[in-house]
């Protein structure tokens, strides 16, 4: 349909945009249009793949668009639904977009668009699950993991920490040993959602499946006592004066040996190659568990790509990038888990991981984690994530007790269910 004929129809029945995307057609070719948050050496990955699609359809174009941060996408596609004008075909949202995703009248599930996901990983296509169906299928992979300078780790003596009490112990000889922080930074719900979702064996955060199921109600963890147990064992080991209460730059001072340790996204590991290339050896674990009954693991992040136009050439992009091929390239070359279970047996990725070994923790962590630990769709997402930054570096810095920083973190998060619940009621 072409825009002018497109335009026509919105004037005339707004409720169409919902239904009819972007998608530009003329005699011979379709033009799907995927607005996308990549950039450096995940833009280089993504346009291959575009370009890949482009030179092997001749009635089907990718017009990729990048649109900034997964936040912007976010935030881009909710204005255009807002002001009626075109959405993307298809759109790369992250974890934050599954509430407004599943209450979108806008959104094209996978269910309805019929994309094949049976070579998909279980825990992958899980994270997208909502009570309307699945928001997208997985496509930018990953989850969080413990990045090490191996070097310092050897110059100490000890070992990559399995649980926080290992941490406790070994991080004070790091930094004796070596004069260098064992850690820099302070959790926000992206650690959270490990952290507290994997004590006893897989928990949540919030109530209705941290979401998933609905909009939570409630949260659980003043209840279930997952916060404190957390803040108890992260206090412990700030108290060993060797973590270094970094909220922003800290993969710069990883990267330039400020610190031996860091959390971040397995998304990173390209990245993070790259900037310590001669410098130092770079080691990826599993990320510490809390204690020994924080068996559940951690939950698969990333991102998905997510439909607003029900048609057969969107059906026909998505599946291109979550084929195994596709899969294998991208995770390759960005360091994002591959979704698609056929790229993870090929002999090919058995190779490159031979040759590659740090590309496989995360995948190995992920298939071993339990399919409860989720990420968290609640409101306010943005503002939560700081919050709980700052409310545990309060704790850490001694103005708040452990205790109010539960209720507090409790108090907010519930406040804001109450007012969505009531704005949306």
């Amino acid at each position: 349909m072409k825009k002018t004929k497109l335009l026509v129809l919105l004037l005339l029945v707004p409720a169409l945009i919902y239904a009819g995307g972007s998608s530009e057609r003329d005699e011979n070719v379709t033009t799907v249009t995927v607005w996308h948050s990549n950039s450096g050496l995940l833009e280089d990955a993504f346009n291959h793949l575009v370009e890949e699609f482009n030179d092997s359809h001749d009635d089907i174009k990718i017009n990729a668009v990048y649109q900034g941060a997964a936040n912007d996408v976010l935030t881009s596609v909710n204005a255009a639904a807002l002001a009626g004008t075109e959405l993307p075909d298809i759109a790369q949202l992250d974890a934050t977009a599954g509430l407004d995703m599943m209450y979108a009248p806008y959104l094209v599930t996978v269910e309805e668009l019929g994309v094949d996901t049976s070579e998909l990983i279980p825990s992958a296509y899980a994270a997208y699950d909502s009570r309307k169906g699945h928001i997208g299928v997985p496509f930018n992979a990953s989850s969080l993991l413990f990045y090490y300078n191996a070097d310092l780790f050897e110059e100490a003596g000890v070992d990559i920490p399995r649980t926080l009490e290992d941490f406790i112990e070994t991080a004070p000889v790091i930094y004796e040993k070596t004069g260098v922080y064992a850690f820099s930074g302070v959790p926000t719900t992206y650690e959270l959602v490990s952290f507290l979702g994997s004590q006893n064996g897989g928990t949540f955060i919030t109530d209705n499946r941290n979401g998933h199921d609905g909009v939570s109600t409630k949260v659980l963890f003043d209840e279930n006592g997952t916060f404190r147990t957390f803040l108890d064992k992260w206090k412990a080991l700030y108290d060993t004066g060797a973590v270094n209460n970094l909220t922003s730059g800290v993969s710069s001072a990883f990267y330039a040996g400020g610190c031996a340790s860091m959390l971040a996204s397995s998304s990173n590991l390209s990245t993070a190659l790259e900037n310590t290339e001669g410098l130092f050896t770079l080691g990826v674990a599993y990320v510490p568990m809390v204690d020994e009954k924080a068996t559940g693991g951690v939950n698969i992040g990333g991102g998905c790509l997510a439909a607003f136009n029900n048609r057969a050439e969107v059906k026909e992009v998505m599946e291109f990038m979550i084929s195994s091929s596709s899969q294998a390239y991208w995770a390759e070359n960005t360091g994002y888990m591959p979704v698609n279970a056929n790229t993870i047996e090929s002999d090919a990725w058995q190779a490159f991981t031979a040759e590659n070994p740090l590309y496989s923790v995360a995948l190995e962590q992920a298939l071993s984690s339990n399919e409860s630990v989720i990420g968290l769709w609640i409101p306010s997402a943005y503002q939560v994530y700081y919050s709980f930054q700052s409310t545990i570096a309060s704790v850490l810095a001694g103005e708040m007790s452990i205790d109010d920083a539960v209720s507090f973190m409790a108090d907010m998060i519930n406040t804001n269910l109450k007012e969505y619940a009531r704005q949306n009621g």
